[in-house]
């Protein structure tokens, strides 16, 4: 779906700085909760992977100190600073090995939204890129926090990007970081869309599955150009947010 690979080229230090903004991307647009949520970059070195350490918010990490590196048992150095749903992370990365970014996280209208029996539809272009290719994990256990639940959970989501889980909040993963954060976005304004529309009471309808269908007319892909191009608009307004200097608007294509 997203067209990406990651880049294993660039230093650890860089790639978990970037893990660290993105986190900053999905606060500024709703997904901060208190300092719960989390997203994690799997070792490009094979070791695991790394996960924000517990008691920050999303907004808070700034570097690779914010993030610790776990094994997929859960085990590192430092273990009063992990996230309880660590398997979460664990789960998905032992059953997707084209996953290289996971993120947890509790916006107020997915959570919403998981709390009933709909399903993302078409409503608008977020809802057209996931319709049909989200996941919903319809009980709640509490806290995904065993190994045994973390691997329920990547069976659920299966091949998907993103997987609702009841009455709690969504998980999304990707090539990239950038490709799992954007799924989170996507996944929250469709669900927002999705609950306006149902108290609007006015009839309203979304493409239908022959539509939606690869090649249908209604169809929306998420190119490499077109996730890059979201991703630097991203990054230029968490800029602005933050008071920091910006590399300015792109110029018009030759």
């Amino acid at each position: 779906m997203w067209g990406l690979s990651p880049d294993a080229a660039t230093p650890l230090d860089e790639q978990l700085r970037g893990l660290a903004r993105a986190q900053r991307i999905l606060a500024a647009n709703g997904h901060a909760h208190l300092s719960l949520g989390h997203m994690s970059l799997r070792d490009p070195a094979g070791r695991g992977f790394w996960l924000k350490r517990r008691g920050l918010g999303l907004e808070e990490a700034e570097g690779a100190g914010d993030f610790l590196l776990l094994d997929l048992d859960g085990q590192a150095a430092g273990l009063e600073h992990r996230h309880a749903e660590w398997p979460i992370h664990a789960g998905i990365y032992r059953a997707r090995p084209d996953v290289h970014a996971v993120a947890h996280s509790h916006p107020t209208h997915a959570a919403a939204f998981s709390a009933t029996e709909a399903e993302i539809q078409a409503a608008t272009a977020e809802g057209n890129f996931l319709a049909g290719r989200v996941a919903y994990y319809r009980r709640m256990p509490g806290l995904i926090a065993t190994p045994e639940l973390g691997r329920e959970l990547a069976g659920c989501l299966g091949a998907c990007w993103v997987v609702l889980m009841k009455n709690h909040g969504l998980t999304s993963c990707g090539p990239t970081v950038a490709a799992a954060a954007l799924a989170s976005l996507f996944a929250e304004s469709a669900c927002r869309v999705q609950l306006l529309l149902g108290a609007s009471g006015l009839a309203w309808s979304a493409p239908d599955a022959r539509e939606l269908a690869p090649g249908g007319a209604s169809r929306l892909e998420l190119s490499p150009r077109l996730v890059g191009e979201f991703w630097a608009y991203l990054g230029r307004d968490l800029d602005r947010r933050e008071g920091a200097p910006s590399a300015g608007r792109p110029g018009p294509a030759c």
